[in-house]
């Protein structure tokens, strides 16, 4: 939560400054919008919007651009002169970060990318509203990037009406704060079912289980491709082995089973490795709805 907020809060600081601290000259005024704005984008595009409200998130971009007229109106007004060391100072610090979050930026959006050869899949809900927690093809958008059978896997939460993840920032040790707690999940592919795992409780938030990673999961053969559905409820699950499912096939309930810190579902695709065994093959891109989904993307329906 505390990290959350602090993504927001910087970003907030920064236009702030934009606005409000006068520039000595036209060319400072150019390198602060750069460098600020080059800090603001990252963080936007890395931020978990839903810990406060996903409601926020295109008005940054809108308060950046404010700023960026009220600080040049102020720049042109401004007729005291900097001191030449103080001058040199400030140049500097905007170019290293013009320089260092350029970088992170590039290696960022480049996640959004689609990659080849991907799978569709239809949601795995027919209900409610969902955004996407980690998701993409950068490890500063989805934590998973560089767990090799989880390169593009997703995790996904839910949204109430005022766009936050839970009733509360920090979501709280009670399961029922959280929206997508007890949320049905479809099959998102025809398939055949491989295993299913059913006997994890559910666990009171923070605590995780590093042992049973995905906790109750499903694996589905999705035309020669394995399919993974992780932290499902105890008790949820309505299918076995063997079960020929559709994209109209009620599977189970999201739940808080594993290595998770609070619910959330997570998806992923895999092939080789042992067969019906999860974790331990090749992570295969796939979209939903033919849209590769990164981190603060909305769940559509088909």
């Amino acid at each position: 939560m505390l990290i959350g907020l602090f993504y927001i809060f910087v970003p907030l600081l920064l236009i702030g400054i934009i606005a409000f601290q006068k520039q000595p000259n036209f060319w400072t005024w150019i390198l602060t919008i750069i460098s600020f704005g080059l800090v603001i984008s990252y963080m936007w595009g890395t931020t978990r919007w839903e810990i406060i409200s996903i409601y926020f998130r295109p008005i940054v971009p809108i308060l950046y651009l404010i700023a960026c007229i009220v600080g040049y109106k102020r720049t042109t007004k401004q007729k005291n002169q900097t001191k030449k060391l103080a001058l040199i100072l400030n140049i500097a610090v905007h170019a290293v970060l013009i320089v260092f979050f350029s970088g992170l930026n590039w290696f960022t959006y480049s996640g959004y990318i689609t990659p080849e050869n991907t799978v569709d899949l239809v949601s795995p809900f027919q209900e409610g509203k969902q955004i996407v927690l980690h998701g993409g093809s950068s490890p500063f958008i989805n934590g998973h990037y560089h767990v090799k059978p989880q390169n593009h896997a997703l995790d996904i939460v839910g949204l109430n009406n005022l766009g936050m993840r839970a009733s509360s920032f920090g979501g709280g040790a009670d399961l029922n704060n959280y929206v997508i707690y007890g949320e049905p999940i479809y099959s998102p592919c025809n398939g055949t079912i491989l295993k299913t795992v059913d006997q994890f409780d559910d666990l009171t938030p923070p605590n995780t289980d590093k042992i049973n990673l995905a906790g109750n999961y499903i694996l589905i053969d999705c035309d020669g491709v394995e399919l993974l559905l992780a932290h499902l409820k105890k008790g949820s699950i309505k299918v076995k082995p063997g079960d020929t499912v559709t994209t109209n096939t009620l599977l189970g309930q999201v739940g808080n089973t594993g290595n998770t810190s609070e619910p959330h579902l997570h998806i992923h695709m895999e092939k080789g490795g042992e067969a019906n065994t999860i974790l331990n093959g090749e992570g295969i891109p796939f979209t939903i709805n033919q849209k590769f989904l990164v981190r603060g993307d909305r769940i559509k329906r088909q």
